[in-house]
């Protein structure tokens, strides 16, 4: 019985292996057939590197003056010097530049609480001047002086507008047109003298008697003001302001002396000789403010340059979308050194929207920022040939469209010009067209490369 049950169960599994075993086979039958077609081609998903389009070409051109600008003008008299707020005095700077300080000041005060002789405080309005001081502060940082310098101030006699004062103009406004008796503001009567040493602060002042202080108390006369000179040679300052500290009696308590202050009501500065503009480069800034205009085009056919050619084909019709960036590359030129500047100086530039409304056309919006393009001072002097880059992409991709984003026509005039105008006596040069330095446009150009079909 053991040996029938050993066959049958045999038989059993016989039947059993049989069809599992032909089912392997199928499987790796076809296994083999798959692995033999996927050694024959490739599969569905795969990509042919070859046939993707090359990446695009970015270039960088470089055009000259004459291949981009035009019609470069220098113009003048943006602002007045009593705009800034503050003054300078200078004589003989830079061989050449003298300037003088003019300041007015508001009325007295016309009472001050005072303790009477009982010890009661009461409000007194008899006040007697009885003398005073005029203290101007300096700007030490900003000032050029090796050593103490001697200053004079002297009291004004003449009429003048603080607006439109110059070196030789007293009053020059619609109809009122009066010179200087004396070029500079002049004559003064003489008041004091002081000197400042700029090691030991920035601030110096001059005693002033009570004549003078009474005269000064009639806010009626036009031509009341004091005049701030330079006597040492070589030396230029820059006042930031001054204050008047007057010396008074109470008639309540005639016995004390009480300080009080005359607040400064205008100040403004005169200089001589006024800068010509250069018939050959770019001014920006001083006092009054300078601006330089000049008319732009931008190619749209480009022939070059060779790799731009190799790449895709020239002539080739630029896009605006295929300019990447666009920027104007100036380079410094050393500023005669009356009117150096002492600080950084932020350089804007802007589309000019109505060129025939020159000097006086509306300008657009700032292609660089709020703040300019800032520069040291030093590219000015001995750092002359520094290069600067003023992006105006907008501006010149609108040039390339033949339309502003508005719709409308495109300005092709650019301004360069001061952040804040005016803001120092002080003002940058740049190297014109023809000379080694002249401005250059630097374009980017992205152009994708044409499609070839296999």
């Amino acid at each position: 019985m053991d040996q029938v049950t050993t066959e049958r169960d045999a038989h059993v599994q016989n039947v059993d292996e049989g069809p599992g075993r032909r089912w392997r086979v199928w499987n790796a039958l076809v296994a083999g057939i798959v692995a033999a077609s996927a050694c024959g081609e490739e599969p569905p998903t795969a990509v042919d590197a070859s046939a993707l389009p090359s990446p695009p070409v970015t270039v960088e051109l470089r055009l000259p003056w004459s291949e981009y600008a035009s019609s470069l003008e220098v113009f003048g008299g943006y602002g007045a010097p009593a705009e800034l707020g503050s003054g300078v005095v200078a004589q003989d700077f830079g061989g050449t530049l003298d300037a003088r300080t003019l300041v007015r000041y508001g009325g007295y005060p016309v009472a001050v609480s005072v303790r009477d002789t009982t010890g009661t405080t009461r409000p007194d309005s008899s006040l007697t001047f009885i003398g005073g001081r005029l203290v101007a502060f300096l700007d030490t940082l900003a000032s050029r002086a090796d050593g103490p310098v001697t200053l004079a101030l002297g009291a004004i006699q003449q009429e003048w507008d603080v607006r439109t004062v110059s070196w030789t103009v007293a009053v020059d406004t619609i109809n009122d047109r009066r010179l200087w008796a004396e070029p500079g503001a002049g004559p003064v009567v003489p008041l004091a003298t002081a000197v400042w040493d700029p090691a030991e602060g920035d601030s110096v002042w001059f005693e002033l008697d009570s004549a003078m202080v009474a005269a000064w108390a009639d806010t009626t006369d036009a031509s009341r003001g004091a005049r701030i000179d330079a006597l040492t040679p070589g030396v230029r300052l820059q006042v930031n302001g001054t204050v008047l500290r007057l010396n008074t009696r109470p008639s309540l308590n005639p016995d004390s002396t009480f300080f009080l202050v005359a607040s400064q009501r205008e100040i403004t500065f005169v200089y001589d000789p006024f800068p010509e503009p250069p018939p050959d480069g770019i001014r920006v800034g001083g006092a009054p403010a300078w601006r330089t205009v000049f008319d732009v085009t931008v190619p749209r056919t480009l022939n070059g340059p060779e790799e731009l050619c190799e790449a895709v084909g020239c002539p080739l019709e630029l896009d605006p979308n295929e300019l990447s960036f666009a920027g104007l590359i100036l380079y410094s030129r050393r500023t005669p050194e009356a009117f150096q500047p002492t600080d950084t100086v932020g350089v804007d530039v802007r589309p000019v929207l109505l060129r025939d409304a020159l000097p006086k056309a509306p300008l657009g919006n700032t292609l660089v920022g709020a703040f300019g393009r800032r520069i040291a001072p030093e590219a000015f002097g001995d750092g002359e040939g520094t290069q600067v880059e003023l992006p105006i992409t907008p501006f010149a991709r609108d040039l390339l469209r033949g339309e502003t984003p508005q719709g409308t026509p495109p300005p092709s005039t650019l301004a360069l010009l001061s952040v804040f105008e005016p803001i120092s006596i002080s003002f940058a040069s740049f190297h014109g067209p023809g000379s080694a330095f002249e401005p250059v446009l630097r374009l980017v150009v992205t152009v994708a490369r044409p499609v070839e079909l296999p």
